[in-house]
């Protein structure tokens, strides 16, 4: 099977190639790095330095943690991996896929974010792709590369215990739950000067559904890439252009269809340091400038 699982019975097994064995070294690499750009995160957010920070040094954050996310797979991979040549190896189809995935979601998604989940940030660079700060772009490289190694790891769980016949429901709810946890995290109080949600309620219900739904359509390119059959590097980053058109045809559907049932859709809002009438706190060091 694709994903290296192959029953007998009622019981998996599950076998590996030289090229999974590549695949998990990058994926056990990002659960590593996971510690690491969470603990830099947090001290960023909560010491209070994202409040602040202009474009500059926003920006270096940002790409400093997506290149601690991409780069080091390549060096920390099996002697396999290391003897393919580069757009064959497990690191850089991962590393390809995950940043097209962030890239593609930062700017499909924002704009119904914004109008739809009415979300804010408090960020104060004003380097922006549709009023949404470029540093968040490689920011979520690194986020990604979490999930991507999470999804695989619950997918793959998913596969072994779930009946034969309902096992393709991995496909389903190993994303949405991911969604759900990530929307959980990031709605907490220590972070309304930074990023919030006016309907916390919304978003953790309908708004976990609209950001599942990428994960729907981008987990089976993840879960093909370096397993079972084998797609070239230019394939892979076509399949995954195609399940970033699906979600944003998706996210049109539930935009003008459910969403006006659920909640006040803004066209054209923009989230970005709209203090004024919404959940988004000042930061201190602005109400201590008087602005």
């Amino acid at each position: 099977m694709a994903d290296g699982i192959e029953r007998t019975g009622a019981r998996a097994r599950v076998s590996f190639s030289a090229d999974d064995e590549g695949k998990r070294a990058v994926e056990r690499y990002w659960l590593w790095y996971t510690l690491v750009w969470g603990s830099i995160t947090g001290v960023v957010m909560l010491g209070g330095f994202a409040e602040r920070w202009g474009d500059v040094p926003s920006l270096l954050f940002g790409v400093s943690l997506a290149l601690g996310a991409l780069v080091p797979p390549f060096f920390l991979a099996p002697a396999s991996e290391r003897e393919k040549s580069f757009w064959d190896r497990a690191a850089a189809q991962l590393g390809m896929l995950v940043v097209l995935l962030a890239f593609g979601l930062n700017y499909t998604q924002t704009p119904f974010f914004w109008d739809v989940l009415h979300m804010h940030y408090g960020f104060q660079a004003t380097w922006t792709i549709q009023n949404n700060p470029i540093f968040l772009y490689f920011v979520t490289v690194a986020y990604f590369s979490t999930y991507a190694a999470l999804l695989a790891i619950t997918f793959r769980a998913m596969r072994r215990t779930l009946p034969a016949g309902l096992s393709f429901l991995a496909y389903v709810l190993a994303p949405l739950a991911m969604a759900f946890l990530e929307t959980a995290l990031n709605a907490n109080p220590f972070m309304t000067s930074l990023f919030c949600y006016d309907d916390l309620p919304l978003m953790l219900g309908f708004g976990t559904l609209a950001y599942g739904v990428a994960f729907v359509f981008a987990l089976p390119v993840f879960m093909h890439a370096k397993e079972g059959r084998r797609f070239p590097p230019l394939v892979l980053a076509g399949l995954l252009c195609g399940a970033l058109y699906a979600d944003l045809i998706t996210l049109d559907l539930l935009r003008y269809h459910v969403a006006p049932h659920l909640t006040t859709v803004e066209t054209g809002a923009n989230g970005l340091r709209d203090y004024e009438g919404s959940c988004l706190e000042l930061p201190a060091h602005l109400r201590e400038d008087g602005r």
